[in-house]
Parts: structure tokens; C-alpha cells; sequence
């Protein structure tokens, strides 16, 4: 089953449709897709598009939607988690990041886009709220502490060419030692390593954003105690600072994607075995509307890939299509 839902997602058009007023006009660049300067890709977790409501997800469907191009039908890839993460960057997966094993058991000497990002010479980091220590193997934390760290869901650490060849101990080597980083301390939701660098504006060029299982809306955390919210939160703390930031300028792009739906485990979700997801793109070369088209994560990674001039496309991002036709 999703083998074949791999299949239909690279094959079909991905033509999109701006709610109102047609689509947009693209701005010229690599398949239309404008150059990015600073991108910030924030990842969410375990939620369909369906659930979000204005008591839930407040700042989403209030400010995010009407300043973003804001799309109805976009699709995880699979389920569970590290499969996608790692889809999202390598545009492929296989059955071991399905079941979400660890680095030790499982990890690939495939292309991806932080290795695409080393080789155009794109400073680029992984930013892991909670983890302990850069480019860490192993689980750590307690949601009762705010700061449960997950690998799973820090895909540079799968990946040979980035945290290799070692995986038996606690922390990754190669470019993952240095650019696979903590957001901040373990104390509760603390992200003041980022924040800091967002202030003064020493972010590098792409930083790729994931909370700990209580901000990234995959656990029910007290106090807060509402998944949906508890990201949307996130989001209202840092994609303000994020664009107050001097790394903000008007070709920087952020991206808000979720890896999976909550719902419809293999073989039970329609279209795509991932779920239909909420997913925005802000910035200054955005037309701000709603996107009907069919979209999914390889198609995020071409339009990555595409901004940022890497060399090539890997894995699905070959035959996929970018996000369309969604710039000024």
C-alpha cells in the first residue's frame, strides 16, 4: 500500500489553485521558484488538517493563514514519524524509519539535503529543542520536564554522509557534530541558544526547527494540555521572532509543516499513507492566498532544493513537483 502511494505521489501534476484570484505569478528563477536567503522549516507533529480549530490552533488560522500561502492539500508520506523526516530530506524511506528505530539500527548512505547543503557550501543547521548534546543517537528527557528529546525526529542523525560512520554511541560525528545543534538547555521548552542567534542575527542559511514532544504538538503536556495548542504556541513565540530577526529579509522563507496526521495508521489514510497535513509558506516573495493543489514532501524538498540552488534532486524530488505556483 504504500509503495504504491509512493508511486501515485512523484507521478501526478501538482499543479496548484490560489483561492482567490487564480494563481499567482511566479517569480523567475530554477523551475520558478525564487532564490531564498534565510530559510526556517518548522516541524510539527501528528495533526490533520481537519483538527484545527480556532480554539486550538488560534494563531494558525488567524494570523499564519491570512499572511502565508496556506494549503488545503498537502500529504505526509507514511506513517510514523522518522519516516517522514526522513522523506522530507531525502526524499525516500525504508521500513526501519517506518517502525522508528534508532541511528544505531538503523541509518543510510543515501543522498539528502543536508549532504546537498555541504556540498554548495549552504551553512546550514539542525535545531533540536532539548537535546542534550549536539547530534544526539539516543532519546532524553521527560515530557513531566518539558524537555523529552526524540532522535526520531532529528533526521540528520540517520544519515552516513552527515553523522557517520559511528552510531553505537551516544553522540553522531562528521557535520552533524557541528551543525546538528540544541535550541537551548533541557530545562522546560527552553530555546534560547536559537532565540539568542535569532537576535542577533547569526542563524545561518537554513535551520531546520524541531521542538521537543511537548511544543511539537506530538504528546499532551501539562499545563498547557491540548497537543494542537501546545505547537501553535511554538509557533506564536517564534515565527515572531523569527521575522524581528536581522537574518529576516524579503527573500527569507518560512515554512510550517507537519510530518504526519494524527489519524489513519498504514493502509487506513486516503491519497498519500502520511494524511493531509496543515502546511504555510511566509515571506516577502509569497502570494498570500489559499492553495488547493495537491502537494506532499517531496514536493517541499524540490522547492528547497530549487531556492537554495543545491546540485540536483534526491530520492522522489527527482520526478516530484515543487509547491507551484505560489510567489509575487
Amino acid at each position: 500500500m504504500i509503495r504504491r502511494a509512493l508511486m501515485v505521489t512523484v507521478a501526478l501534476s501538482m499543479s496548484m489553485l490560489a483561492l482567490p484570484g487564480g494563481p499567482a505569478q511566479a517569480t523567475s528563477g530554477i523551475e520558478g521558484v525564487p532564490a531564498f536567503s534565510n530559510v526556517f522549516v518548522l516541524v510539527g507533529e501528528n495533526t490533520n488538517y481537519a483538527q484545527l480549530t480556532a480554539g486550538d490552533a488560534p494563531y494558525e488560522l488567524g494570523w499564519v493563514q491570512q499572511h502565508s500561502a496556506w494549503f488545503t492539500n498537502y500529504w505526509g508520506i507514511s506513517h510514523y514519524s522518522t519516516s517522514n523526516y526522513i522523506a522530507m530530506t531525502s526524499g525516500q524511506f525504508i521500513k526501519c524509519e517506518q517502525l522508528d528505530e534508532k541511528p544505531a539500527t538503523c541509518h543510510q548512505d543515501v543522498p539528502n539535503l543536508f549532504q546537498q547543503l555541504n556540498t554548495a557550501g549552504v551553512p546550514w543547521t539542525a535545531w533540536n529543542e532539548s537535546m542534550p548534546a549536539p547530534c544526539y543517537l539516543i532519546n532524553a528527557g521527560e515530557n513531566r520536564y518539558g524537555n523529552a528529546y526524540r532522535v526520531k525526529h532529528n533526521p540528520a542523525a540517520y544519515y552516513d554522509s552527515i553523522a557517520g560512520p559511528d552510531f553505537t554511541g551516544a553522540t553522531g560525528g562528521g557535520s552533524c557534530a557541528t551543525n546538528d545543534l540544541p535550541m537551548g538547555g533541557t530545562g522546560v521548552n527552553d530555546t534560547s541558544t536559537f532565540d539568542a542567534a535569532l537576535a542577533s542575527g547569526s542563524v545561518p542559511r537554513f535551520n531546520y526547527v524541531t521542538p521537543n514532544m511537548c511544543e511539537d504538538g506530538h504528546d499532551n503536556c501539562k499545563p498547557q494540555g491540548n497537543p494542537i495548542r501546545q505547537f501553535d504556541d511554538f509557533l506564536a513565540r517564534e515565527v515572531p521572532q523569527i521575522m524581528a530577526s536581522p537574518a529576516w529579509t524579503p527573500s527569507s522563507v518560512i515554512v510550517i509543516v507537519y510530518d504526519e496526521g494524527q489519524t489513519g495508521g498504514p493502509g487506513k489514510a486516503v491519497k498519500f499513507a502520511g494524511g493531509n497535513v496543515p502546511f504555510a509558506v511566509i515571506g516577502g516573495q509569497v502570494h498570500n492566498a489559499v492553495y488547493t493543489g495537491l502537494t506532499n514532501h517531496y514536493s517541499l524538498l524540490r522547492t528547497l532544493e530549487d531556492g537554495l540552488a543545491l546540485p540536483g534532486y534526491v530520492g522522489a524530488a527527482n520526478t516530484a513537483t515543487t509547491l507551484g505556483n505560489i510567489w509575487n
